[in-house]
C-alpha cells in the first residue's frame, strides 16, 4: 500500500484516537466495577430464588439463565445487551462523525481537493472506524481476562474471546449501515439514529420474540441472533455466525462508497 492510500486511514484514525481510548477506558472500568460485585453474587440463596421466581420465558429472554455461574453472570451483565449496544453506539458515532460530520461542517472539500479517488478516501474513513472499533474490543477483552483473574471467575477464554469479536462485528455491521446512509446523504442525526434504532430493534427482535409462538421463528432475523442467539460464552460459536455479519458489512460499506463517489459532496 502506498503512502498516499495509507494516509487515507491514518487521518481519520489519529482524530478517532482520543474517542476510542475513553471509550475503551470507560468500558473497562465498567467491566471492572461488575465484576467486582461477583463475590457478592455467587452462591446467593436469595438471588436464587428471586430468579425462580420470574417466568423462564423472561430469564430466557433477558439472558438471565443460569445467572450465578459464571458465564451467566457474564451474560446477564454484560453480553447479553449491555457490552455489544455500548459497542454499537461507539461504532455508529465514529461513522458519523468521520463522514455525514466532515461532510456537513465542510470539512471534506480541501481533502476531496487532492488527486484521490473519492470511493477510497470514503472507505478510508470506514477503515479508520474499524480499528478503533478494534482497539476497543481488545480492551474490553483484556479488561474481562484481568477482572476475572482478580475475582477468581473461570471462564473458557477461547468462547470469551469469541463472544467479545462477535459483539464487535454486530458493532460494525451497524456502523457499517450507518456508512452506506452517510454515503447517500450528508445528515449526522440521520446517520447516528438509523444505526441505533436499527440496533436496539434488532435486540429487541431476538430477546421478545421467543416469548411468542407466531413471532419465534421471526427472531433468526435479527442480527443479534446472528451474532449471540448461540450463547457463544457457553458453547463454541459456529463460523455461520461470523460470516452472516461480515458479509452484510461487507456489502453496506460497497454501497457507502459507491453511493458517496456518484453525488455531489455538500459544501461549508
Amino acid at each position: 500500500m502506498n503512502p498516499a492510500a495509507l494516509e487515507l486511514v491514518a487521518l481519520p484514525v489519529r482524530a478517532l484516537r482520543r474517542g476510542a481510548v475513553w471509550w475503551a477506558i470507560g468500558l473497562a472500568a465498567m467491566i471492572a466495577l461488575t465484576m467486582a460485585f461477583w463475590p457478592a453474587f455467587k452462591g446467593s440463596r436469595v438471588i436464587q430464588q428471586g430468579l425462580d421466581m420470574v417466568p423462564p420465558a423472561l430469564v430466557q429472554a433477558f439472558g438471565l439463565q443460569d445467572f450465578l455461574s459464571p458465564e451467566g453472570y457474564l451474560r446477564g451483565n454484560l453480553y447479553a445487551i449491555l457490552v455489544p449496544l455500548l459497542l454499537v453506539l461507539a461504532a455508529v458515532s465514529a461513522v458519523g462523525s468521520q463522514t455525514a460530520g466532515e461532510e456537513a461542517a465542510g470539512r471534506l472539500e480541501l481533502y476531496l481537493a487532492q488527486p484521490v479517488d473519492r470511493r477510497w478516501f470514503f472507505l478510508g474513513r470506514g477503515i479508520a472506524v474499524a480499528v478503533a472499533v478494534s482497539v476497543i474490543s481488545v480492551a474490553v477483552l483484556v479488561a474481562q481476562v484481568a477482572s476475572n483473574a482478580i475475582v477468581d471467575v473461570r471462564v473458557d477464554l477461547g468462547r470469551l474471546a469469541s463472544t467479545v469479536v462477535l459483539s464487535g462485528l454486530l458493532a460494525l455491521l451497524h456502523a457499517a449501515l450507518g456508512f452506506a446512509v452517510a454515503g447517500f446523504r450528508a445528515r449526522p442525526p440521520l446517520v447516528l439514529a438509523t444505526g441505533t434504532v436499527v440496533a436496539i430493534a434488532g435486540y429487541l427482535v431476538a430477546a421478545l420474540f421467543p416469548l411468542s409462538d407466531v413471532l419465534a421463528p421471526w427472531r433468526h432475523l435479527s442480527p443479534w441472533d446472528w451474532a449471540l442467539g448461540g450463547d457463544p460464552l457457553l458453547h463454541a460459536a459456529e463460523p455461520w455466525r461470523y460470516a452472516a455479519l461480515v458479509v452484510p458489512t461487507v456489502g453496506l460499506v460497497v454501497l457507502g462508497m459507491r453511493a458517496f463517489g456518484r453525488r455531489d459532496v455538500a459544501a461549508a
